[in-house]
């Protein structure tokens, strides 16, 4: 018997439980995954065996099944589903008793493989009919289970199907209607499965929407949204189909957009959004209506051609959308942006914030960008810069072929700077950097801010321990402006 196993009877065990009421064994059960819950009170007393019923959270996790093999059921080029695993949830929700459920979790192998082939070549081979009769027979009944659970004011919904190597998202699991008008639900977490809505949600105490490798197809976004007041935090990521994330009169407070591949348009529209991420691809990125955002994160590539001048005033207004936020994220890219900016005398947005967590590759061609930065946040009190590597998926030689333009040393562009900025002489009072700390160009950057931050109180670094004893031979003797600087290892 393991650990676990142990640990399990132990909590069981009626000489230390019997005291207790039933609805405390109730939800100590409900705690417990659920096979070891069920394996332990096959152990266990009478008692337990009449409460398990009552348990109101039911997590199916089909890869934490015993015995289960993952890879046979991801690569199986038939409909070919693990029947104890099934047996298992059946009879889990056969027994079950309790009038409310708080939480159902599916996680399970299942595509409509079958039935994409036959829509996308019209016609049905006599050869596949039992194929496509067990993945509809399949799909009916996992709409069963989630309809059960909904049924009991269900309020927290997680059902994650898995990808397949062979077909496109067009063959994942369809989100049964029922799921959408469901008033109790308060968090719904999907993963690869498709939504097609034609009306709009009865989600009205839904608070955390997650869809992640979901296909959104026609107007789904816009109905799910029209249909949840009371949400709170949105994430979508790697989804498919159109993405417009329009909120009015909402409690929307936190937004996550990972696009993780190029896409045409992103439009949000949110006036309650107190925190947004981003990330991925995106030719447009058209944010408006976001006048309570406090955090931004912004970790991706916008497709832009740095000589022509109407990209120029869209990259411009979209960062003066944030110019009134607290803490600021920024990648890389931005740091290009900004850099061309610079050494094109282009005016940029000043910013407010006293946060700045910045990206960066630390090439010669960012060194402007991060000057220009700092510039233009006169209130910075904390700067974070994580070092990257050099390699740049996104970014193409064509938008990196405008540096060729402007020639300048690197070693001494520090040195060359003479006009004061703001930040460093009133507020910067921690530098903090990790990553790949050991470039040349970035122990150079971290001497200018000592020279020149008057009221710095820390700078840690994150090395090495080899790269950690250059730095303080470098730093720990140079000149500071702030006689409180600490510079700090770790």
């Amino acid at each position: 018997m393991n650990m676990y196993a142990k640990q399990t009877s132990c909590v069981l065990n009626e000489d230390h439980l019997s005291g207790l009421p039933d609805d405390i064994l109730i939800h100590i059960l409900s705690l417990l995954p659920l096979k070891d819950a069920v394996k332990g009170i096959c152990n266990a007393s009478r008692r337990f065996h009449k409460l398990w019923p009552f348990i109101h959270t039911l997590n199916f996790d089909q890869c934490m099944f015993p015995e289960h093999d993952c890879n046979y059921y991801l690569e199986a080029s038939r409909p070919d589903y693990d029947e104890r695993f099934l047996h298992s949830v059946r009879h889990v929700l056969l027994r079950s008793k309790s009038p409310t459920i708080h939480k159902f979790c599916l996680k399970f192998h299942f595509r409509l493989s079958y039935s994409f082939w036959q829509r996308i070549s019209n016609s049905t081979d006599i050869r596949l009919y039992d194929f496509l009769r067990s993945e509809k027979r399949m799909a009916n009944e996992i709409g069963t289970w989630i309809q059960f659970a909904l049924n009991k004011n269900l309020e927290v919904l997680d059902l994650s199907f898995s990808e397949h190597r062979i077909v496109g998202p067009q063959a994942l699991y369809d989100l049964p209607n029922c799921v959408l008008s469901s008033p109790h639900l308060v968090e719904l977490r999907l993963t690869h499965c498709t939504i097609n809505a034609k009306k709009k949600s009865k989600l009205k105490s839904l608070k955390t929407l997650y869809l992640n490798n979901v296909v959104l197809m026609g107007q789904s976004m816009d109905y799910i949204l029209s249909g949840c007041p009371m949400l709170e935090e949105l994430t979508l990521q790697f989804c498919y189909g159109h993405i417009r994330v329009v909120v009015l009169n909402s409690n929307l407070k936190t937004l996550k957009l990972d696009i993780g591949w190029s896409r045409k348009r992103i439009y949000v529209s949110c006036p309650t959004l107190l925190s947004l991420d981003v990330s991925g691809a995106v030719d447009v990125l058209d944010i408006a209506n976001v006048a309570s955002i406090a955090e931004v994160s912004v970790k991706c590539n916008l497709i832009f051609d740095f000589d022509v001048s109407k990209d120029y005033q869209g990259i411009r207004m979209l960062l003066q959308t944030f110019t009134g936020t607290k803490t600021l994220n920024l990648c890389s890219w931005f740091a290009l942006v900004f850099s061309a900016w610079q050494l094109k005398n282009l005016p940029s947005p000043t910013f407010s914030c006293k946060s700045l967590h910045l990206k960066s590759d630390f090439m010669i061609w960012n060194l402007p960008g991060i000057l220009n930065l700092l510039k233009h946040c006169p209130c910075l009190e904390n700067l974070t810069i994580e070092i990257t590597s050099p390699h740049n998926k996104f970014t193409s030689h064509k938008q990196l072929s405008w540096y060729r333009l402007y020639k300048f040393d690197a070693d001494e562009y520090w040195n060359m700077v003479d006009a004061p900025v703001q930040c460093l002489i009133d507020h910067l009072k921690t530098v903090e950097v990790a990553g790949f700390v050991e470039k040349h160009l970035v122990i150079q950057f971290l001497e200018y801010l000592l020279r020149h931050s008057m009221v710095l109180k820390k700078m840690k670094i994150l090395a090495e321990k080899q790269t950690a004893k250059y730095y303080e031979e470098r730093l720990l003797n140079i000149p500071k402006a702030s006689a409180s600087a600490a510079v700090l290892f770790y």
